[in-house]
């Protein structure tokens, strides 16, 4: 007999593909429609219901969801922002928690303080995947797309280790400066503890698989069994799971000859749409639950505090961010730091993390306004949502000034011609020092096509993917191939080359080897 909670979040995830997938293909946004559809069905007689443990919708969508976001990530590019990453992914959390919270005492006569600051750390992560869509759609100069990017890969960790202090605070009724100190520096430690042991212990199997299906199915569970590992050492789940997914990311593009690339990239993909949708339409499934369990007194407060919650997050932001540009010196430079302040789109691992707050006390008394919290948390998200594509019209009112990266592609595909080039001179010298000359008829060819790409890559930043070669000269060509990904390699570790195009001339490398064959 089928479990009807499994039945049920297996149809709520069918609905949110199909209709994600509708969204995709006429070029709309798809979360406001998914969390719409969520309410809908969730308040019809019939159809999917939402789980009975959220927490549980957090462990199994959100930690694979973010896994897959910092996958596409580098490490290398976030070491080059790193500075700004941090004091938003730690300072401004901290600062909009505290902020919130005094907040919501003002707005919420009576809430416990804790709740109050639980409310602030629940709302302090940025959404990574629409922050990252909508940085990339808008066109934004990388740095800028980087920055963005980390800081809401890491706040997730610093907000919800937050969230883990006020809830036991909430919980036990009152947490010492020493103990939420500890908390903090217990959690943050556990999660980069098993986060860094987890990443290197994938990339090694990455590394020394032969069977690259078993090592992208083992990339695939991972974020489970990271997250809950931290949790269980009470680590930050979320951090061990960023963590790992960096080192993965950077690991695997280091192993020159690791043929899953194209696999894991395309798999990827597909996972974080399935997860991306779900979240979503999971969020709105639970609304009318959420909302029929609000007090009917708390319901003139809740049309209050939304409103006045959202402008608290957003003028914080922007205060935090421009002294942070003032600072820098990079205020009067460009306006890329209005993009920045106007860039804190809230999504599901807010609105799914809300839940995690306790329903009780340890002696068993209910949490008042914990019904209050959650809801104010899904306006909140569902008003940031609707403002996310502001952030493309905001960067074209700025003029802000576009990466030209012709310069760089061209001359690294030069770098990378030559290094075939020169590898095939090598192994043609080789082979007559050991008296076993290659034929013409198999060097002339691979020279001649190597040669072509080194003429193009001189006039121009592109260039096309090498044909099938004669079945003699298949593992030459691999090998010319495999020194133009460690030329690439050496460009971006010596030269700082950014990882946007390190990745996209990995794959054409990796499309070029594939074609062969070997």
């Amino acid at each position: 007999m089928v479990n009807p909670e499994a039945a049920d979040i297996g149809g709520a995830v069918i609905i949110a593909v199909i209709l994600a997938g509708i969204c995709r293909n006429r070029g709309w946004s798809s979360a406001i429609p998914l969390i719409l559809a969520g309410i809908a069905v969730g308040l019809a007689p019939f159809g999917p219901q939402g789980p009975a443990d959220p927490e549980f919708v957090l462990v199994v969508i959100l930690a694979p969801l973010v896994f897959g976001e910092a996958l596409t990530s580098s490490i290398v590019d976030l070491r080059r922002v790193r500075r700004p990453v941090l004091v938003l992914a730690v300072g401004l959390v901290v600062v909009g928690a505290l902020a919130v919270g005094a907040v919501a005492q003002w707005v919420v006569p009576g809430i416990w303080t804790s709740m109050a600051f639980a409310l602030g750390a629940i709302l302090g992560p940025t959404d990574a995947v629409a922050v990252s869509a909508t940085a990339r759609k808008a066109g934004l100069p990388r740095r800028l797309v980087n920055i963005l990017e980390g800081e809401s890969l890491v706040n997730d960790g610093t907000a919800l280790t937050l969230l883990r202090v006020f809830s036991l605070s909430a919980a036990a009724g009152s947490v010492t400066a020493a103990q939420g100190t500890l908390i903090l520096v217990t959690s943050v430690l556990g999660g980069l503890l098993v986060g860094a042991a987890g990443g290197l212990l994938l990339i090694s199997v990455v590394r020394r698989a032969r069977d690259t299906t078993v090592a992208n199915g083992l990339i695939l569970v991972a974020p489970l069994p990271l997250y809950v590992g931290a949790e269980a050492l009470e680590g930050s789940g979320i951090l061990a799971v960023v963590l790992a997914a960096l080192i993965v990311a950077h690991g695997s593009s280091n192993a020159v000859a690791y043929t899953g690339r194209l696999q894991a990239t395309g798999l990827w993909m597909t996972i974080t749409f399935i997860l991306q949708s779900a979240a979503f339409f999971l969020v709105g499934l639970e609304m009318p639950r959420v909302l029929d369990a609000l007090p009917s007194d708390q319901i003139p407060t809740l049309t209050v505090a939304i409103p006045v919650v959202f402008v608290t997050l957003v003028m914080i932001r922007f205060a935090f961010v421009f002294l942070m540009a003032l600072v820098s010196g990079q205020l009067s430079e460009n306006r890329g730091w209005l993009v920045a302040a106007w860039a804190g789109t809230r999504g599901p691992i807010s609105a799914l993390a809300a839940f995690t707050v306790p329903v009780a006390t340890d002696a068993g008394d209910r949490i008042p306004y914990r019904e209050l919290v959650i809801s104010i948390t899904f306006g909140v998200v569902i008003i940031s949502l609707l403002l996310a594509p502001s952030i493309a019209w905001l960067a074209r009112a700025v003029h802000l000034p576009k990466d030209d990266d012709v310069a760089t592609e061209r001359r690294v595909h030069l770098a990378l011609a030559r290094a075939a080039l020169n590898r095939l001179e090598e192994i043609e010298q080789e082979s007559e020092r050991r008296d076993a000359p290659l034929p013409a008829s198999v060097l002339g060819p691979l020279r001649a096509r190597a040669q072509q790409r080194l003429e193009r890559a001189s006039a121009s930043s592109k260039h096309a993917a090498a044909a099938r070669h004669p079945t003699g000269a298949r593992e030459l060509a691999a090998e010319m191939m495999r020194s133009e990904q460690e030329e690439l390699l050496r460009l971006r570790d010596s030269e700082g080359l950014p990882d946007e195009i390190v990745r996209q001339m990995q794959h054409e490398i990796d499309v070029r080897i594939r074609a062969l064959g070997t």
